[in-house]
């Protein structure tokens, strides 16, 4: 399907201004839906005669030989939610958001295999591998490298912030990221993984995501609004019209493509621009940009496919346009088209909701691009180095990031992601960490909840299980192994008595009535945003409110005594470096760079005011930052967040004036607090746990 329509697009002056025509079309044909193993279709990657794809829970391989006739090959289930992926001989690397990095062995592919499963510092995103090493766009925590030489124990090498990294592409020792809601490409000289290290940042005209490399130019997709230039009119969502009164300058104006020459990395040159159709739409918003000579296809989900003529590269020009046939919302242009891969004489195109399309194309030829110079020192591992001033460190034997405690009493039980479930105990007046063991068979653990003499881990794959800890090691005495027939994940788990537990793959939650244990008999569900951070309450207030910071929305309360949801906040909304704790029988929010203290199923005031923020006195010589997730003993509360790598610890002991008792930055990605008589202990990834000193 071609748009034979003109497109009208206003633009700053200098760049390529399309008026009423030419007329489109003549580019892509008849598109042939080929398959739909999965239809979540969303991933595309070509290595010689064949096509790999990623769909739900599938990679699926291809024989392409007839480029026009992709014929299945072989396939293979339970990568979770593949996102993107990659190709170096005949291994896919794929990402699969919160299921983490999977390495698929499809060097013979008509039986495609799982090599491996590696823990993500967060939602696996973007992805490109050069040599040994593969680059993971995480989104606001960064790049992570990983050590790929072993495909069967990939290995974390080290973390790179960026804005908020959703695609990258490594070539010639130069690793390049697309940065989404700050629109910005952050660039990185990766020669050596011992020493990492940004060289330059770029703007860009929407916000950022894919990112090519053909010769000397850089090709970075963008999309939603218009950023770092000046516009007029937009195009918003009924959602958002609904809380602004009028869609925004600039909004859904972004869409497009910038054109950089990167002769000498650390130096990128605009050279050019194009702008596609206003377009706005939150969720799946991801930009893909692929070259064929003088040809690029750039993928813009909801709103179409594109034929962009890049022979001039100041003045790139829209060639066509192709919408997916009966798309699933008539309300926009197309289903979300999740990738693109290019061909001989056709483009290959993932399309959520469908399967996987061939668009025949006369200008198409495939272009492998090689890597060059590939990073050297994939050995390499990151220090991450603690104060050991402030803190007592402990790090688990085996390689993992130490992501959840639970205590029970002076005995602390660990969630060490790849490195399994340790116990540990505290020495006598908080002197430090002395190791009692580690419990066997437990390959990923994530999460972990103390109740009583009850122990529940969440542990990946394995689903949660349950364990009896009246002695010091655990023993299992239950396991639920998923929360849903296509959720298979366990990432974390909040036990708030002995009859509720609330059990999620970090998507969605469920609360669970446990009081006719060791049956679990599903009460509700929730969840809502990407749901990465533990965005739950860790207990309720007023006998049976659970307050939920469902980002980038608002606040929601559940009764988990009904075991329904009672409201959700509309006018007060939330963020991502949000989130909730009980305080007494109130709760406290973060919210901008201080406080809310909500009572039991608070919602919005009947004048649709927002909620009266209390600033935190911040420590002298602290940049002010959004405190993060609190979590409390009664009397100090602790603030951390995993995105900007800082803690705060404060003293309520008159709520109305908090006392600054400690600040603290870390090498590591700090996971949300606990307390050990008055001192705080905090899970910080790589950098281990810590017991304040």
């Amino acid at each position: 399907m071609s748009v034979k329509a003109g497109l009208v697009v206003a633009l700053a002056a200098g760049r390529c201004v399309l008026g009423a025509g030419p007329v489109l079309g003549g580019v892509f044909g008849e598109a042939k839906l080929f398959d739909a193993t999965d239809k979540n279709a969303m991933a595309l990657a070509l290595e010689g005669n064949y096509l790999y794809g990623g769909a739900g829970d599938w990679v699926v391989v291809f024989d392409v030989s007839d480029p026009l006739s992709p014929k299945k090959v072989g396939a293979v289930a339970g990568v979770g939610a593949a996102r993107q992926l990659v190709v170096q001989k005949g291994m896919a690397y794929v990402t699969a958001r919160e299921y983490g990095l999977w390495i698929v062995d499809a060097s013979n592919p008509a039986h495609p295999r799982i090599r491996s499963r590696f823990d993500t510092c967060e939602l696996a995103t973007g992805v490109d591998v050069a040599g040994d090493v593969c680059f993971c766009g995480q989104r606001q925590n960064g790049v992570e490298f990983i050590d790929v030489s072993n495909p069967d124990n990939p290995r974390h090498i080290a973390m790179r912030k960026t804005d908020e990294s959703q695609s990258v592409v490594y070539r010639d020792g130069w690793l390049y990221s697309g940065e989404w809601q700050k629109s910005h490409v952050t660039v990185f000289d990766a020669h050596d993984m011992a020493n990492i290290r940004q060289v330059a940042l770029v703007d860009l005209y929407g916000y950022g995501d894919g990112v090519w490399l053909q010769g000397d130019y850089l090709y970075a997709s963008r999309g939603h609004h218009a950023m770092h230039r000046q516009v007029t009119g937009g195009a918003s969502t009924r959602e958002d019209m609904e809380k602004t009164g009028a869609p925004a300058t600039g909004s859904g104006m972004g869409h497009g493509l910038d054109v950089f020459e990167v002769r000498d990395p650390r130096t990128p040159k605009r050279v050019g621009s194009i702008d596609f159709p206003p377009f706005y739409a939150r969720g799946l918003d991801m930009w893909t940009p692929r070259t064929s000579g003088n040809l690029l296809v750039a993928a813009q989900t909801h709103n179409g496919l594109f034929a962009v003529d890049i022979s001039d590269k100041a003045a790139p020009k829209v060639l066509d346009r192709w919408l997916s046939p009966g798309q699933k919302s008539p309300q926009y242009p197309s289903d979300c088209i999740g990738s693109v891969a290019i061909g001989n004489g056709a483009v290959y195109v993932a399309v959520k909701d469908k399967g996987f399309f061939v668009v025949p194309c006369a200008l198409a030829k495939a272009e492998p691009m090689a890597k060059g110079i590939l990073p050297k020192n994939a050995a390499y591992r990151e220090p991450y180095p603690a104060d050991e001033k402030a803190w007592h460190v402990w790090r688990p034997r085996d390689v993992g990031q130490v992501r959840g405690v639970a205590l029970k009493g002076d005995v602390a039980y660990v969630a060490c992601g790849d490195a399994g479930l340790y116990v540990v105990e505290i020495l006598p007046d908080g002197r430090g960490w002395r190791e009692r063991g580690k419990v066997a068979g437990r390959e990923q653990v994530y999460d972990v909840s103390v109740c009583g003499n009850r122990l529940y881990a969440a542990e990946g794959e394995m689903g949660f299980g349950v364990y009896d800890i009246s002695g010091v090691m655990p023993q299992e005495i239950a396991r639920q192994p998923r929360i849903s027939r296509d959720r298979h994940l366990a990432y974390w788990v909040t036990a708030i008595d002995e009859t509720r537990v609330f059990c999620s793959d970090r998507r969605r939650w469920v609360l669970y009535d446990i009081s006719g244990f060791p049956t679990f008999r599903k009460l509700t569900e929730g969840g809502g945003c990407p749901g990465w951070d533990k965005y739950l309450a860790d207990r309720p207030v007023g006998g049976k409110y659970m307050a939920f910071n469902n980002a980038n929305h608002g606040i929601r309360w559940y009764d988990v005594v009904a075991g329904k949801q009672t409201l959700e906040t509309k006018r007060n909304g939330t963020t991502l470096m949000n989130g909730v704790c009980a305080f007494g029988d109130q709760v406290m929010m973060t919210r901008k760079t201080g406080y809310v203290m909500l009572k039991p199923n608070e919602g919005d005031p009947a004048d649709a005011s927002l909620w009266p923020l209390v600033e935190l006195p911040w420590p002298a010589g602290e940049s002010r930052l959004s405190p993060g997730i609190p979590r409390s003993d009664g009397r100090l509360v602790a603030f951390t967040t995993r995105i900007s790598r800082h803690a705060l610890l404060y003293d309520f002991s008159d709520p109305a004036h908090p006392v600054a008792k400690g600040a603290w930055k870390f090498a590591g990605n700090p996971d949300l607090a606990a307390f050990h008589r008055g001192r705080v202990i905090i899970p910080c990834g790589y950098e281990g746990l810590l017991l304040q000193k």
